[in-house]
């Protein structure tokens, strides 16, 4: 009689654990060999993710990547002409545009900034800040090319997950 309850005990555990309120809401974090991560992907399958990468390799290997950069992606193919489009961040309203590469690919298209001389990394600081202090937040894009994209996010969360996030250089 013992055994089945042993058998179920791992089972209760794990429905009487709560998710934290960041999951729960979407937003996933964490570091990653010396990258610092906050992203959540919404109910159409868009992702978006702050990252911030310190240069932990050793002497002479070369880095993936470093720094702070945001990615934006969606789960289809865009036609896009451009390799730079503005992306634009609508957070309760107020818009930013943002300067970021694109890579379209069989089944996605991304978008990706890093810092430049025409969006820096305090004017992303910026919008970053918004964005924790925001309640709704919609991404999109309009290109003449192809049909307008907007997709919305939960800004629900954020607050914590965004913290700092872009502070690398200071770790």
């Amino acid at each position: 009689m013992t055994r089945p309850v042993l058998l179920a005990l791992p089972i209760l555990l794990a429905i009487a654990v709560p998710a934290s309120a960041q999951e729960a809401e979407g937003w996933g974090t964490g570091t990653h060999m010396g990258t610092a991560y906050a992203g959540l992907t919404n109910a159409d399958g868009a992702h978006l993710g702050v990252y911030c990468a310190e240069n932990i390799a050793p002497q002479g290997a070369q880095a993936i990547r470093t720094g702070a950069y945001v990615l934006f992606s969606l789960p289809r193919k865009l036609t896009l002409e451009a390799k730079s489009v503005p992306v634009t961040f609508t957070v309760d309203g107020k818009a930013t545009a943002v300067p970021m590469a694109v890579t379209a690919e069989e089944v996605a298209t991304s978008f990706d900034w890093a810092p430049t001389k025409t969006f820096t990394t305090d004017q992303m600081r910026a919008l970053v800040e918004s964005l924790r202090r925001g309640e709704a937040l919609t991404v999109g894009l309009a290109e003449p090319a192809v049909t307008a994209v907007t997709e919305p996010f939960t800004l629900a969360g954020s607050g914590a997950a965004l913290e700092n996030i872009l502070d690398c250089a200071k770790r």
